[in-house]
């Protein structure tokens, strides 16, 4: 829990910066095409963040180099053989840059299409940046370090928020910021290498690849999300723009609780497990309690909160009342979703931690193949609205599947009934004390108050594990 609170909090300061950047971003660009066009050209890279940083390069690079009797020589066989692989992928972009229209915005127009040909030409080379920067971070993981490793993503904020503010530099200052922000964040997080001696090496790859594939399969086909969800609302925009950015847009705040809890917790248990497997079932019973604990408050409260959270943060400039609308309610269709990506997450990463890699890939398989046929069906239909509740469907269906693949049933607890409460109540409060006033700021002071009200009830229906906290901590 101690580490598991340590990760979110540095992931926290990592995305009110990301806020900060994303305000600036909503008031220069709107939901223009032209940031329809850097939404998609920056796509590619986060697809592989994903698979790099947050899935198949993790759940199988910290059990094997935890227990690697030469982490030396098989550090060097990771990064000899994936460098240069992705390299290869780098030069192919940067001379095909088409691949990327093809993939997530097909359904764009003309202009909007040469735009993101330029733009990915610039922001193809972060990949190579990212894909070292996870392999720093796993090093780090492995050895209990998380606050520092989590926090190095405030850099690229950081770097984009100052390009964007440089005048006259448009799209191109975000997207240029986007890739200096990213060498950046992997120079920050570099100093781990300095403790391995690295040569030119493949001596470990196949066995690093044995647990590799499934893992990179697995988060591939969880991408293919990404792709047809981008693909259909280009579709319905019919070229003119908009669709992308309000996914986009919502996502951020979708992610923010996500990314501060639901990863967070997924990797600490990636760890925990890794080291103590006879522990399982004690450890993933715990993690989904923490992972509930967080994430339905916070989806309750975004569901409370969604107008008006939307309008403080990006209702200036370019960015309208009527983008604040379509923009909550394509919110509200991805957080039904949050408290069950949040416990798929973490149970895909317990079975990780046992080299279970077959049964993650399962379901994401069957998650990607729901939303798919749930985009075909609503999304088409709804736009942004139908492809984010396409996406909260599939991850439903994809965590009842690993529940139902556990031998152990009683992964639940009574506590996680007192949260459900506890958020409810916190939800029915809350939404009457932000109805006072109809002033932008209130939503500030409404926020606290939910937190407020939420910790309390937590306080008393919790009451026995907070003592058992504060009994460990002294």
């Amino acid at each position: 829990m101690l580490s598991s609170l340590a990760f979110a909090i540095a992931t926290f300061l990592s995305r009110v910066l990301g806020l900060v950047r994303d305000m600036l971003m909503a008031s220069k660009f709107g939901t223009s095409w032209q940031a329809d066009a850097y939404f998609v050209a920056i796509l590619f890279p986060f697809f592989l963040r994903r698979v790099f940083g947050e899935g198949a390069m993790t759940s199988a690079f910290v059990p094997l180099y935890s227990e690697s009797e030469d982490k030396d020589e098989f550090l060097s066989s990771v990064l000899t053989s994936f460098t240069v692989v992705l390299a290869i992928i780098v030069l192919v972009v940067v001379i095909f840059p088409d691949i990327v229209i093809y993939l997530f915005s097909s359904g764009a127009a003309p202009q909007t299409k040469e735009l993101i040909r330029t733009l990915t030409r610039i922001t193809a080379p972060s990949i190579l940046f990212i894909f070292w920067w996870a392999i720093t971070y796993s090093i780090e993981n492995t050895r209990g370090k998380f606050f520092y490793p989590a926090l190095t993503p405030i850099i690229p904020n950081i770097v984009i928020i100052v390009f964007m503010l440089i005048p006259g530099s448009g799209i191109y200052g975000p997207t240029w910021g986007f890739l200096i922000g990213e060498v950046a964040a992997f120079l920050a997080l570099a100093y781990p290498l300095k403790r391995h001696k690295l040569r030119f090496t493949f001596r470990y790859t196949r066995d690093f690849l044995r647990l590799f594939w499934p893992s990179f399969l697995a988060m591939s086909i969880s991408q293919i999300n990404s792709i047809v969800d981008t693909n259909v609302v280009s579709y319905y925009s019919k070229g003119l723009g908009g669709g992308v950015s309000y996914l986009q847009y919502a996502s951020r705040f979708y992610m923010l609780p996500y990314g501060l809890f639901g990863v967070a917790v997924a990797t600490v248990i990636l760890s925990t497990i890794s080291n103590d497997r006879q522990n399982y079932s004690r450890h993933l019973r715990s993690g989904i309690t923490s992972t509930l604990f967080f994430t339905v408050p916070a989806a309750v409260g975004l569901l409370v909160l969604d107008e008006p959270i939307l309008r403080l943060f990006y209702e200036y400039g370019r960015f309208t009342a009527k983008d604040t609308r379509i923009t909550a309610q394509v919110l509200n269709a991805y957080v039904v979703g949050l408290p069950f990506y949040g416990m798929y997450s973490t149970m895909a990463r317990a079975r990780h931690a046992m080299k279970d890699m077959k049964t993650p890939l399962k379901a994401t398989t069957i998650v990607a193949l729901t939303n798919v046929v749930m985009d075909l069906l609503v999304g088409l239909k709804y736009g942004p609205v139908g492809v984010a509740l396409a996406t909260s469907v599939a991850g439903i269906i994809g965590f009842l599947y690993l529940l139902a693949k556990e031998e152990n049933k009683k992964l639940f607890e009574k506590d996680d009934l007192y949260i459900i409460l506890s958020s409810l109540l916190m939800g029915i409060s809350t939404y009457y004390f932000s109805s006072i006033s109809q002033r932008r700021i209130w939503v500030i002071p409404s926020t606290i108050f939910g937190a407020l009200v939420y910790l309390l009830f937590s306080a008393i229906f919790l009451r026995h594990r907070l003592k058992d906290f504060l009994k460990r901590r002294t």
